[in-house]
């Protein structure tokens, strides 16, 4: 019997009937490096932390990936991707009275230790904490513009002050505020143009946020927000949205998520026939759309500031596109 190993290869059957043109496993391997397909590039203009696998909190380089573990399990949760941030108070380490300004915005006050920091001046509230590392006390407040006053008792360790609606990765500081910088994930060029397919195709991606609201899981975009095919979060919901120049063509709202919980989400798309599936529900369908023409993939985010803020575990991309039941069969 003879086969015909470039359509076996190329998904006509056998080896690789579903067209996988990019398979990352970033949980279980650790690493950036695509088990198929071409490997993400990761640029960030600062240093930052995660939890190593060890279970402490370890320093990555500028430009290096962040694989964050889970601080108890020890279980790897995947790629760490991030807004910038800048933590407003100093130093960070064992943390001191001190008076700092800040916006009429949502801010986040974390620490560890069993100390006690209490707020005046544009707002007014006691926080203690609860535990040593790796029990992290958090307050989330709006103050007013102005002058915020944290006065310091205690053990208050690792402490940390930034603007928005949810914690992020440690900052440390010493005699000054400190920049993260924004984590950014993308597939360009000829390696991008090999793993796509314009006509018909299909993501899975596992992940999880603490950011709801607007944040993008996965893109393939042009590198604008004319042509975009996208996994996101809508509010609570999970989403999927296609646009072709400029013009949403399709959109599919396979369910709700919770903030912190890891979900699975798989997306299908071909002329007139979108679907998606989440946590192995039934497909939910579009049969109404064109296609756009991407030039990139970016993970964790998009074009502006729809930064995920969380972890991707693993993400594959197909040159089909999957049948409802295959999708539906991915994320059971």
């Amino acid at each position: 019997m003879k086969y015909a190993l470039g359509n076996t290869l190329n998904g006509a059957g056998g080896l690789n009937p579903d067209g996988l043109s990019l398979d990352l496993q970033f949980a279980t391997d650790k690493v950036l490096t695509a088990r198929k397909g071409p490997t993400p590039v990761l640029t960030r203009a600062s240093t930052a932390t995660f939890i190593g696998s060890d279970g402490l909190i370890q320093s990555a380089a500028i430009n290096q990936a962040r694989f964050d573990h889970d601080p108890d399990t020890l279980v790897c949760k995947g790629l760490l991707l991030e807004e910038q941030r800048t933590n407003l108070v100093f130093p960070s380490a064992a943390l001191t009275t001190q008076t700092r300004t800040v916006t009429a915005a949502l801010h986040t006050l974390s620490f560890y230790g069993t100390g006690t920091i209490v707020l005046s001046g544009v707002h007014v509230a006691t926080v203690t904490g609860t535990g040593a590392y790796p029990t992290r006390t958090t307050l989330i407040f709006t103050p007013t513009a102005g002058s915020l006053i944290l006065t310091v008792t205690g053990s208050v360790t690792q402490a940390q002050l930034e603007a928005g609606a949810f914690v992020t990765s440690y900052i440390p500081t010493t005699t000054g505020s400190a920049v993260r910088s924004i984590d950014v994930c993308s597939i360009t060029g000829a390696n991008f143009t090999a793993m796509y397919n314009q006509s018909e195709g299909a993501f899975f991606v596992n992940a999880f946020t603490p950011a709801l609201g607007s944040r993008i899981i996965v893109s393939a975009d042009n590198n604008g927000t004319t042509e975009v095919n996208k996994i996101f979060t809508n509010s609570t919901l999970s989403a999927v949205e296609v646009t072709d120049g400029g013009s949403l063509q399709a959109q599919t709202l396979p369910g709700s998520i919770v903030a912190n919980t890891a979900f699975k989400l798989a997306s299908a798309y071909k002329l007139n026939d979108f679907a998606a599936s989440r946590n192995g529900a039934t497909a939910v369908t579009d049969v109404s759309g064109t296609l756009p023409t991407p030039t990139q993939l970016k993970i964790g985010s998009g074009k502006g500031v729809e930064i995920m803020c969380g972890c991707v575990a693993s993400l594959r991309y197909y040159k089909k596109r999957l049948s409802d039941a295959r999708i539906q069969t991915l994320t059971a």
